[in-house]
């Protein structure tokens, strides 16, 4: 028997679509919460559209980025383009507890979906609006994309080969990053609002999520403060026996630098280095020529060497290291799933197939409830609106809401 999650209970209205705001509101279904996602009749979230698709062979119901995006949620096709749609959302906000959206900060007031109007109706609402600058400013109307905001928030300066352009993050890892700050928010909200009887509207800018983001920057960021340097990209082996080089089976990432060098320099069978003067200390380990010369030494090593033997050594010498995983290591990942991360979730299109599971554990012997499929469009839409809203089935035919069949 499952145990009741931080969320259970609350009710999360959904109106997010393609990466972010999906992303935000799974966690919030993570953690329990009832999530009725909005979806346009007939073509739903364009993240339907996004490949990669199951077999190859588009579909909406085929994407793998939406179907992991929106497991634990119930999916109703509604048209908020007439007024009987939107009239219908009202109801739908004025029962829920938490709104969560990412439109452009002027389509829900010219639809009458603000957060003014749709709190009157429910006090205790909160609201948590993600957009590319904010609802406010002179960039909020502006278009911004992952690479958009990972560039304008400063990270991107240090990804990358120094003698090429900066780089981007692979796949959508700025989105999931906003997602992440746009759940922690909403959840905090919902403390506040528990507390003082009283919502809030909570402003996500993807924008300046970036620029508050804990990444690489703080090491540069401080090293400017006392040095006026300005950080730059680095090169693949920029310290001593530090970087990621090929090994017998792939690439494997070590960190050394000149003070950890003689621990480094042992697991690779080089210790007598260190009774050579310019090996013996840090200040003559630090001369660049040392990293080329070391080098001639350890890529040798490590190509005769599979991954896991390296993490092997790594593990016995204290030595700063690890893969650099391909998806079908991490899915043959020993650890990962002996604690059973991947769950196998069935799915009308895909069949029984393994997704990422849940990024936290509860302290308690029982265990989490399982996760559920993403729903097809629309598969929810009888359910939420005339089971539970009481409306009529030529009423939500006319807002759009008709059950999609496959």
């Amino acid at each position: 028997m499952s145990i009741p999650l931080p969320l259970s209970g609350v009710r999360v209205l959904d109106l997010t679509w393609y990466t972010a705001g999906p992303f935000a509101t799974r966690l919030l279904a993570d953690y329990g919460a009832d999530v009725v996602k909005i979806e346009r009749p007939v073509v739903g979230d364009p993240a339907r559209d996004i490949p990669p698709f199951y077999g190859n062979e588009p579909g909406v119901e085929r994407s793998g980025l939406f179907l992991y995006l929106n497991t634990n949620k119930r999916s109703v096709t509604l048209d908020l383009k007439v007024p009987a749609g939107r009239e219908v959302l009202k109801v739908l906000a004025a029962k829920a507890d938490v709104v969560v959206e990412n439109f452009n900060p002027r389509v829900l007031p010219a639809l009458g979906l603000d957060y003014e109007t749709l709190s009157a109706l429910n006090p205790k609402l909160v609201m948590t609006s993600i957009s590319n600058f904010g609802q406010t400013g002179p960039y909020r109307d502006w278009k911004g994309t992952d690479i958009t905001f990972y560039g304008m928030g400063g990270a991107m300066i240090n990804t990358g080969h120094p003698e090429r352009e900066p780089l981007n993050l692979a796949g959508h890892v700025p989105s999931f990053h906003i997602g992440s700050v746009a759940a922690a928010a909403t959840s905090i909200a919902l403390v506040g609002a528990e507390t003082s009887g009283e919502g809030d509207h909570i402003d996500v800018s993807a924008f300046e999520a970036w620029m508050g983001a804990i990444d690489r920057r703080m090491a540069f960021l401080m090293s400017h403060q006392y040095t006026g340097d300005v950080s730059s990209r680095a090169w693949p082996a920029s310290a001593l026996g530090s970087g990621v080089f090929g090994c017998l089976d792939g690439y494997f990432m070590i960190t050394a630098g000149a003070a950890m060098f003689p621990r480094l320099a042992q697991m690779v069978g080089a210790g007598d280095l260190l009774a050579q003067p310019e090996w013996a200390t840090v200040p003559e380990r630090s001369k660049p020529e040392r990293i080329d010369e070391f080098a001639v030494t350890l890529i040798p090593w490590l190509l005769e060497r599979t991954k896991a033997e390296i993490r092997d050594a790594c593990q016995e010498y204290g030595v700063l290291g690890g893969p650099v995983n391909t998806f079908e290591d991490v899915l043959g990942d020993r650890h990962l799933n002996e604690r059973g991360f991947f769950p196998e979730i069935d799915h009308p299109t895909t069949g029984m197939i393994k997704y990422p599971g849940y990024s936290f554990r509860l302290h308690t012997e029982e265990g989490l409830p399982p996760r559920y499929r993403a729903p097809l469009l629309g598969e929810h839409t009888m359910e939420v609106l005339r089971d539970e809203l009481g409306i009529s089935e030529p009423e939500i035919a006319d807002v759009g809401g008709a059950e999609v069949s496959r």
